[in-house]
């Protein structure tokens, strides 16, 4: 693919004026270290955070033990608004996968915040494409699930190759067993991705671009310029 695109739609910082958001991540900073959490599932949902710098990863935890990882999450989002929709409850964890430096922003003072760029319906749209997204990785051959997963994580981590995830994590997020994604990782090959213990290594974004050329409902969205790397068009694009 020779133009730009982007498989996950732009970042909560992308819907207002920029001036807007620096104002926005102006409020009671605080610094979570990888590990940490952010937002527990379960709590009141109070308060947003608005994401400036790390990356994060979104846990749901079933009544039977189970865990879902829902999403990867990058700067320029906010984290927690759904509890503000949803009853007030929390339905997932937030956790740190690196240092992340977030705002804190009171439910009443984000809610004035979206009445004033009238950002419901934005808002709207951004939970249909994460819920879309959710489900394209949970479909299809496993090892192209795996490759739209990782290219999501490159691109919401503003280009990172490296991470701190297990195969478990990955099992998590695609939905399949540990032993599924060893095998997806041996069919992608050491050319495009290699795991350790607790680490995986993009080495081939393009290589994993090739490998979701052709499957169904894969379809990306073309852009000029992609905001959290700021690439410039004929470059390739940040990669939910």
């Amino acid at each position: 693919m020779s133009e730009d695109y982007s498989l996950s739609g732009p970042p909560f910082s992308a819907l207002v004026p920029h001036k807007k958001w620096v104002e926005l991540t102006c409020h009671r900073p605080q610094t979570y270290l990888a590990g940490e959490a952010l937002l527990t599932q379960g709590e009141a949902g109070t308060k947003v955070l608005a994401l400036v710098d790390g990356l994060v990863k979104v846990v749901r935890t079933g009544r039977d033990g189970r865990k879902w990882l829902l999403a990867f999450r990058g700067s320029g989002e906010i984290l927690g608004e759904m509890a503000l929709q949803c009853g007030g409850v929390r339905m997932a964890t937030v956790l740190a996968m690196s240092t992340c430096k977030v705002s804190v922003v009171f439910a009443e003072e984000f809610q004035r915040f979206v009445r004033e760029y009238q950002l419901a319906l934005p808002l709207s749209e951004m939970a249909t494409n994460r819920l879309k997204e959710q489900t394209e990785v949970r479909e299809g051959a496993v090892h192209e699930r795996l490759a739209m997963a990782l290219l999501r994580l490159v691109e919401v981590s503003s280009g990172q190759k490296t991470f701190s995830l297990t195969r478990e994590d990955l099992a998590q997020h695609i939905d399949v067993g540990r032993k599924a994604v060893s095998k997806a990782l041996e069919r992608l090959g050491p050319d495009r991705v290699r795991a350790g213990k607790s680490r995986i290594d993009v080495i081939s974004v393009e290589g994993l671009r090739e490998t979701i050329a052709g499957r169904v409902g894969a379809q990306v969205r073309v852009s000029h310029i992609t905001p959290r790397l700021g690439l410039r068009s004929g470059t390739s694009p940040r990669s939910l």
